[in-house]
Order: structure tokens, then sequence, then C-alpha cells
């Protein structure tokens, strides 16, 4: 009788369940290891490709020298043509953030003001100076006929 010898027992093959639920643990375990690293990978190859970056600072002030708030001042990559916008602080200054290194074209305007162009060259890990004061618009004046 079988079923009462005890070494029959520890000798048992395992059944097709167990089998299986082996087979389907052990191609887990698999698929889950060349996971992890290949997003070990990845997010170290996207840490080492990072680019560095610098900015543009300044203040802009009207002609008699007090801070112009509110002017629009747009930044402008001139080799990729990608752009920012920023608006003066109540103090006059602005800052234009994370740009790649470049030289930009810096227009910086306010109604009733004449607009000012320069060109800036941005480094990495620098903030360039862009500052201007900006002179009123004349008003047109009649040519006497």
């Amino acid at each position: 009788m079988p079923f009462l010898n005890p070494s029959s027992f520890l000798h048992k093959t395992p059944s097709r369940v167990q089998r299986v639920g082996r087979l389907l643990l052990a191609l887990l375990f698999v698929s889950i290891c060349p996971l992890r690293a290949h997003a070990q990978a990845a997010s170290g190859s996207i840490a080492s490709t990072t680019v560095p970056t610098g900015s543009i600072t300044g203040k802009v002030s009207e002609r008699h020298g007090g801070p112009l708030a509110g002017a629009r001042v747009n930044v402008s990559n001139v080799k990729t043509a990608v752009a920012s916008s920023v608006a003066t602080d109540v103090n006059g200054r602005f800052t234009v953030e994370n740009l790649p290194a470049g030289v930009y074209k810096v227009t910086i305007a306010a109604d009733g003001c004449v607009p000012q162009e320069d060109k800036v060259t941005v480094k990495p890990g620098r903030k360039s100076k862009a500052s201007t004061t900006l002179k009123p618009i004349e008003p047109q004046t009649p040519t006497p006929q």
C-alpha cells in the first residue's frame, strides 16, 4: 500500500499545476530583471545628456532712469529660433532662465517707447546681462504745406 509508505510522500513528483506555476514564476523573475537593469541604464543616460543652461538677466529703465515695469522682453535663439518671453517686474528687472548656450536676440518693448534689440551670448552656468533704457516714441509733427 503506497499511501501508507512515508517515503512515497518525500519523493512525490510535482503535479502539472505546480510545474506550470514554477515555470510562470521563473519567467516572471527573468523578465523583471532585465527591465530593472534597462531602467537604471536609461535613467543614467538621461542624467548624463542634460544640456547645461544659462540665463539672461537685466533691468529696463525709462528715459529719466526710473524702472519700467511691465516691459515685454522677448528672447530668441539666433540658430534655432526657439523663443521665450517675460515681463519686467515693478523694479524693471527680468530674468529668462534655462536657456541653452548660444547667441540670442533680445528685444525689449513697452507701450509708447521705441523697442530696443541687442544680441547676447549665453554661456552654460552663467548669467548674461542685457539692460537698456527705452526712449519714448516722438510724436509726429505735421509738416507745413
